[in-house]
């Protein structure tokens, strides 16, 4: 019989990442090959980690949730297991953190960069557009969003909360509003947290 202890470490991102970077890929595969081994009777998630990517976090979720369903899965958080680091850890049965431990940070952001008047003012450069969709350069760097837009995008972020909110409501017992009500990217130490109840136990690897 074995405890599979699998670490999640560095930002996370979609592929198969490496030593610093979470790929939802490599982490996600570990973890099934963890749920279907039959000598591991417990999983063990090392989470230290800012978060990443929405999609990428979701995608590890999705296989905590079939282990969870099979044998207890149990997250022992790092320095820092914040937005996406969170996001993959809510639905274990046990989530072990250090008093010191940042966490939460609940929330969602984009960020999208204008260069227009670099290329146009800076480097002289200007550039047409030849489009098929209204929509189609949404986003691009190259202009500003219109206002019609910037909603689409807006109401996109607002679709992904609470999504996240629904994930952590579930995954801890706890409704949406009471998540809503420490979430909004608020960051909390392990120690606050266990007062919130984002984590269940204070204390490290080890126990």
């Amino acid at each position: 019989d074995k405890i599979a202890v699998i670490y999640a470490y560095g930002e996370i991102r979609g592929g198969e990442g490496d030593d610093e970077i979470i790929g939802s890929e490599r982490i996600s595969r570990a973890i099934r090959d963890a749920r279907e081994d039959d000598k591991v009777k417990a999983i063990v998630l090392r989470v230290n980690s800012p978060g990443g990517s929405a999609l990428a976090s979701e995608t590890i979720l999705r296989e905590a949730k079939l282990a969870k369903d099979e044998k207890p899965l149990v997250v022992s958080m790092g320095d820092v297991a914040a937005s996406g680091g969170y996001y993959i850890a809510c639905h274990a049965d046990t989530i072990v953190a250090n008093p010191t431990t940042i966490t939460g940070s609940i929330g969602v952001f984009g960020l999208l960069m204008n260069a227009k008047k670099l290329y146009n003012n800076k480097l002289g450069i200007n550039i047409d557009t030849v489009k098929t969709n209204r929509y189609a350069d949404m986003g691009s760097m190259y202009r500003a969003l219109t206002t019609t837009e910037r909603a689409i995008i807006q109401n996109s972020v607002e679709q992904v909360y609470d999504t996240f909110i629904t994930h952590v409501s579930e995954g801890r017992s706890m409704s949406k509003e009471a998540v809503d009500a420490i979430g909004q990217g608020r960051v909390w130490t392990g120690t606050d947290a266990l007062e919130l109840g984002l984590v269940d136990v204070l204390g490290g690897l080890e126990d």
